[in-house]
């Protein structure tokens, strides 16, 4: 109990042990750098996307046509038509969803930002140690210890 009749969690100045002794303290280097932040996009997600985006617009166009008359022309099975189609929808899918991609980096890159950052480089300080150091050669590794 404290000397105002209340429970104290703090030990007194005479019950602490005594602090260690003051380690140096890590030497910090900083330097300001100016930095760019801006959005990208993943250019490979634009095309894969718009290749899907093709084969779908393919498949829709393939479908809708499939009972128009031709004429005298051999009629060709679904599957065929859509293979045949894909090549072309794929293709043209995929570069609109790069130009999509270089259209919006450009985008982007206009409205990036310039920041300062600054740049913390940390050594850490020297250990030093009291008393002797003990050299432990190719002899004193864990096959020579004795101390266990």
């Amino acid at each position: 109990m404290g000397d105002n009749g209340r429970v104290s969690d703090t030990d007194r100045p005479e019950d602490r042990p005594a602090a260690p002794a003051a380690t140096p303290a890590p030497s910090a280097v900083s330097s300001a750098d100016e930095v760019t932040i801006r959005r990208a996009p993943k250019f490979g997600v634009f095309i894969v996307g718009g290749a899907v985006l093709g084969f779908l617009a393919t498949l829709l166009v393939v479908t809708l046509t499939m009972d128009i008359d031709r004429g005298d022309q051999q009629d060709a099975d679904f599957g065929t038509l859509v293979g045949y189609f894909s090549l072309w929808g794929v293709t043209i899918g995929a570069f609109v969803g790069a130009v999509v991609a270089i259209v919006l980096d450009r985008v982007f890159a206009r409205r990036a930002a310039r920041l300062t950052a600054e740049r913390v480089e940390v050594e850490p300080a020297e250990e030093t140690v009291d008393g002797e150091v003990e050299e432990h050669g190719d002899a004193g590794g864990p096959a020579g210890r004795t101390d266990r």
